[in-house]
């Protein structure tokens, strides 16, 4: 909150006639998904309502932008073991200098964590929630017209509500939360018109909660590149090795070192009536298991605008993860390798200006394994499908709201 401080106290004067626009949209859905809990046993067939409120206040001036979000998604299932209230608050803030830019983004999130891990760990459960708080400071330098230094810091914490017991009555599986600590000098350096170099240095700190928690540190870097090709193609690419040195708190393990890596790719088309985007990315980011996950993804997304008020779209991915170093092997999360599936197609009338119908259906599917094979209502593979018929409402806000002292 430092930032925001310095950044109020530098407009002075400009704050107190400062100018708010404020807008917002609302969703509601209706689906149906034959498998909710991508479970190999028993399939859980569930019909259910979706509302999906956003509200947004944005003031910006010459010198200093300032944002905040709020986003709910209420979800009510004929099954009401899966109902699932989710809300995310956030802000968004810069001020600007000659030659300087400071920002500070944070949020606070609360959800059920069954939403937050299908895709991050494949392990979806009832009646388990997830709270995420998260700050993200940062100062970025125009060193000259063409350089641009940019020292950036992140902390986040995750914590769970309660265990995942029941899943197998002679386990004690439960959800990993943990703390975040990262920092990342980059520079930027714009060679042509069309194509900008970049490199990073990260390191981030990753603490886990637990009765057998580890600690990880990683770091590393990464160089890349932007290339715009023509009017309608842009291609980018970056990559570097990543180190993990995990230390185990109480089971007397000695240090172990991994060696990951960081990728992305991608290409994009924008045209006049159609528009494209794939690529690879391979991360490493913590998870609820108590490990850090690298993740190896794989995605292509289409649309083509079949008329004027009409777009046919295709959003499809595929990842797998494995972990990197974690907890002890006596727990259940000790190995953890996961592949994973969705395609949605899908269609969307734009019937006036502000109104959007869609109708989609999504394929999902999954291999999990576990060498321990304790939790095996999740080991194996897995599918499920899902139909929605969505109608969405986006208010264009209103503007020019005068704030005097």
């Amino acid at each position: 909150m430092t930032l925001l401080v310095i950044a109020c106290i530098g407009c002075g004067r400009e704050l107190s006639a400062a100018e708010w626009t404020l807008k917002g949209s609302l969703g509601q859905q209706f689906q149906y998904n034959d498998n909710i809990a991508l479970s190999t046993i028993g399939k859980e067939a569930v019909v259910g309502y979706l509302l999906t409120p956003v509200l947004q206040a944005a003031r910006k001036t010459e010198s200093l932008d300032i944002g905040f979000q709020g986003q709910g998604d209420i979800r009510r299932y004929d099954d009401s073991r899966w109902d699932c209230d989710n809300y995310n608050l956030g802000l968004n803030n810069a001020y600007r200098t000659k030659r300087s830019v400071f920002s500070l983004n944070g949020g606070y999130t609360v959800s059920c964590s069954y939403a937050q891990q299908l895709t991050q760990t494949g392990i979806l459960v009832p009646n388990s929630q997830s709270t995420d708080y998260r700050v993200a400071p940062s100062w970025t330098w125009q060193w000259t017209a063409r350089d641009q230094m940019i020292l950036a810091s992140s902390y986040s914490k995750t914590s769970y509500s309660n265990s995942l017991g029941g899943i197998a009555s002679n386990t004690d599986i439960g959800f990993s939360g943990n703390d975040t600590y990262a920092v990342n000098l980059s520079a930027n350096h714009l060679w042509s018109r069309r194509l900008s170099l970049n490199g990073k240095l990260v390191f981030s700190n990753i603490q886990y909660t637990g009765s057998d928690s580890s600690t990880q540190n990683l770091f590393g870097f990464q160089l890349g590149t932007n290339y715009t090709i023509n009017h309608y193609w842009a291609v980018s690419a970056s990559g570097g090795p990543v180190w993990v040195d995990t230390k185990q708190s109480s089971s007397g393990q000695a240090s172990s070192l991994s060696l990951g890596s960081i990728a992305n790719i991608s290409l994009n088309f924008n045209g006049q009536l159609a528009k494209f985007s794939g690529g690879y990315s391979n991360s490493v980011n913590p998870s609820a298991i108590g490990q850090t996950l690298q993740t190896r993804s794989i995605f292509a997304n289409y649309s083509y605008r079949l008329s004027r008020h009409v777009v046919l779209d295709l959003v499809s991915s595929y990842s797998r993860s494995e972990s990197i170093g974690g907890q002890s092997t006596d727990n259940i999360t000790s190995q953890f390798n996961r592949s994973y599936f969705t395609a949605s197609p899908g269609i969307v009338w734009e019937l006036e200006k502000n109104w959007r119908l869609r109708g989609s259906y999504s394929y999902r599917w999954q291999d999990y394994q576990q060498d321990n094979n304790v939790a095996n209502i999740n080991t194996g593979v897995s599918d499920s499908n899902l139909v929605m018929l969505s109608l969405n409402y986006s208010w264009d806000g209103m503007h020019g709201f005068p704030i005097k002292n």
